[in-house]
């Protein structure tokens, strides 16, 4: 190979190196910065999009971030048995804290009964989701059980009372879609979960972090785009809608609704805080008292330090191919 050809070849393998270090030194930075923020707003900018003219991949929402870090009193559970199952415990929990049991209640009260009114439903579901804290909410809707646990399994979900809040006969997908799009609160929370759960390749790369797609995700609840776990036997999820008579809009409505059941983001993050949550309840793990933060903060080193061995090889890479310049 000639050797003006090589250094080419070289000089390009050095760019292309040095490109990803600095890549990945910018991703630990906003990590650090998010995580010491200590307060964020919701925009209120949804009532400005036009019905007609929407973009999903732009979330009209800034970052949310906890503002100061909240504890969960796990020595409050030594009432129940050790063998009780997750979301039992988690309910348990709300149940011992006022604000969450009395909006848990509201909801409750607004969804039960052979009569129900959905549209009151949804607007406490999306009170409780909205008021309660994290660490409650994501407790009680992303409880881990054990693919075998049946009565675990249906407690989850019917956490939000699917058999209200949810349309009885499901519709079309698009349908359902148009009306959340005539919706300024809808059609901001549907933006603001295709733009923090949205796969950015075939391999599954996510556009931002697993917890503000979480958040994304308990956002959509209470809206017309309500999803919800499909069994009581696994964690997957999925809108209650159908594709069938979509006609020449089939490719379409397919795709909406697997942005749902076969998404890799939103399926990984649900994944990742199921585990998280059955770590607290474990002996050998939890304190009495457990701050989420301080765990995040211990996490985010620990990737930090796996990091560490790439971008120095990487580096030493940079330099021996200078060399041969």
């Amino acid at each position: 190979m000639p050797k003006k050809l090589m250094k080419a070849m070289l000089r390009e393998m050095a760019d292309e190196i040095k490109d990803q270090i600095f890549k990945e030194l910018n991703e630990f930075q906003e990590k650090m910065i998010v995580l010491g923020t200590n307060s964020s707003k919701e925009k209120k900018i949804y009532v400005s999009i036009p019905t007609g003219d929407y973009e999903l991949d732009v979330s009209p929402y800034d970052d949310t971030v906890t503002g100061k870090p909240w504890k969960m009193n796990l020595s409050k559970l030594k009432m129940l048995k050790p063998d009780s199952d997750l979301c039992l415990k988690f309910t348990t929990l709300c149940i011992l804290n006022d604000k969450c049991d009395r909006l848990r209640k509201a909801y409750g009260m607004a969804c039960s009964g052979p009569h129900c009114q959905r549209h009151i439903c949804l607007a406490q579901l999306r009170n409780f989701f909205e008021k309660a804290a994290e660490s409650h909410a994501q407790g009680l809707l992303l409880c881990p059980c054990a693919p075998t646990d049946k009565s675990c399994g249906e407690r989850r979900r019917n956490t939000i009372a699917p058999s209200c809040a949810l349309p009885s006969e499901p519709p079309n997908c698009l349908e359902l879609q148009s009306r959340c799009l005539t919706d300024a609160l809808c059609r901001s929370r549907l933006m603001d979960f295709q733009t923090h759960c949205h796969p950015l390749d075939i391999l599954g790369t996510c556009a931002t972090e697993q917890s503000r797609c979480l958040r994304a995700y308990l956002g959509l609840i209470g809206t017309t785009m309500t999803p919800n776990f499909i069994s009581n036997f696994n964690t997957s999820v999925a809108l209650s809608c159908t594709c069938r008579g979509s006609g020449n809009l089939q490719e379409e409505c397919e795709q909406l609704e697997r942005s749902f059941s076969h998404n890799s983001c939103l399926r990984k993050a649900i994944a990742t805080k199921m585990h998280f949550h059955s770590q607290l309840f474990s002996q050998d793990w939890a304190p009495p008292t457990f701050s989420v933060v301080q765990y995040q903060m211990e996490n985010l080193a620990l990737r930090t330090q796996a990091r560490v061995p790439w971008l120095f090889s990487c580096t030493l890479t940079l330099v021996l191919l200078q060399s041969l310049w």
